[in-house]
């Protein structure tokens, strides 16, 4: 630890969630983002990342909390969430103190989908019934929490947002975002995996990626989950305080295109 914060790495972040991570790590007063596992007292591993899993960090013998997916282990066997189920177990299998976080779909990957809205239009495989939709900083700030205490290792939460916002009520709030009415468009996983695949995507990518965001907006992954209340001492913070927020953030130019 430096002083009195504990220095977290995280790895296999998700970029459309890695920056409001790192944004809440850095203003936290009990955490500080490490730059290399070496450096960090804990691992945070995402095991939902779209890329290929590296688990090495886990070897550095820190603690872990891994973040997961509602509901994976219920998932088609060969489907993404399946493979993120398996993920998770390889991480618990292999650290010695360890703590999954098994989270609703992310706001701000929500935010990030808007950059791709065209002509009024939000195409997304997002199913029309929402998610609990959780934010970044809510995670760090339960993190923060676990960091401090000694009895909640070893254990599997399942972490949301306050209340499941379904897309009509999403594309209400984003109403100011292109200065016109945005409408939600539901497209099948392959067909808006195909349709990435022909922008430039990589095909695994598209694939895992689209998979991921019919599963965290499906019937097993909609419930809220009091967890982060209780944990916290007040309600998560709801969508509507950040997502218009964060999808003009993701228009940026600065930015760097990591789905749909």
């Amino acid at each position: 630890m430096t002083g009195s914060k504990t220095r977290v790495f995280f790895t296999g972040t998700r970029d459309s969630i890695r920056e409001a991570m790192l944004n809440a790590a850095s203003s936290s007063d009990q955490l500080e983002p490490a730059s290399s596992p070496a450096e960090a007292d804990l691992i945070v591993q995402d095991v939902c990342s779209y890329e290929d899993a590296d688990l090495s960090a886990i070897r550095a013998e820190r603690p872990v909390i891994v973040l997961s997916l509602l509901g994976a282990d219920r998932a088609r066997p060969g489907s993404f969430p399946a493979e993120v189920a398996a993920r998770e177990s390889a991480v618990v299998a292999e650290a010695e103190q360890w703590c999954v976080l098994r989270c609703a779909a992310f706001g701000e990957e929500l935010a990030w989908n808007t950059r791709y809205a065209a002509e009024g239009q939000l195409l997304t495989a997002w199913q029309p019934e929402g998610a609990p939709w959780l934010a970044a900083a809510d995670v760090v700030a339960l993190i923060g929490k676990l960091v401090r205490t000694q009895d909640r290792w070893h254990a599997a939460y399942d972490v949301t947002g306050p209340a499941t916002v379904p897309m009509a009520q999403v594309c209400d709030l984003l109403h100011d975002l292109q200065g016109r009415t945005l409408h939600y468009v539901q497209l099948e996983p392959d067909v808006l995996s195909s349709s990435m695949e022909k922008a430039g995507f990589d095909p695994v990518f598209a694939a895992r990626r689209t998979e991921y965001m019919s599963w965290a907006t499906s019937a097993a992954c909609r419930a809220p989950s009091p967890l982060l209340a209780e944990a916290l001492g007040h309600p998560p913070t709801a969508l509507s305080q950040y997502l218009l927020r964060s999808a003009r953030s993701s228009l940026t130019p600065s930015r760097q295109d990591s789905g749909k």
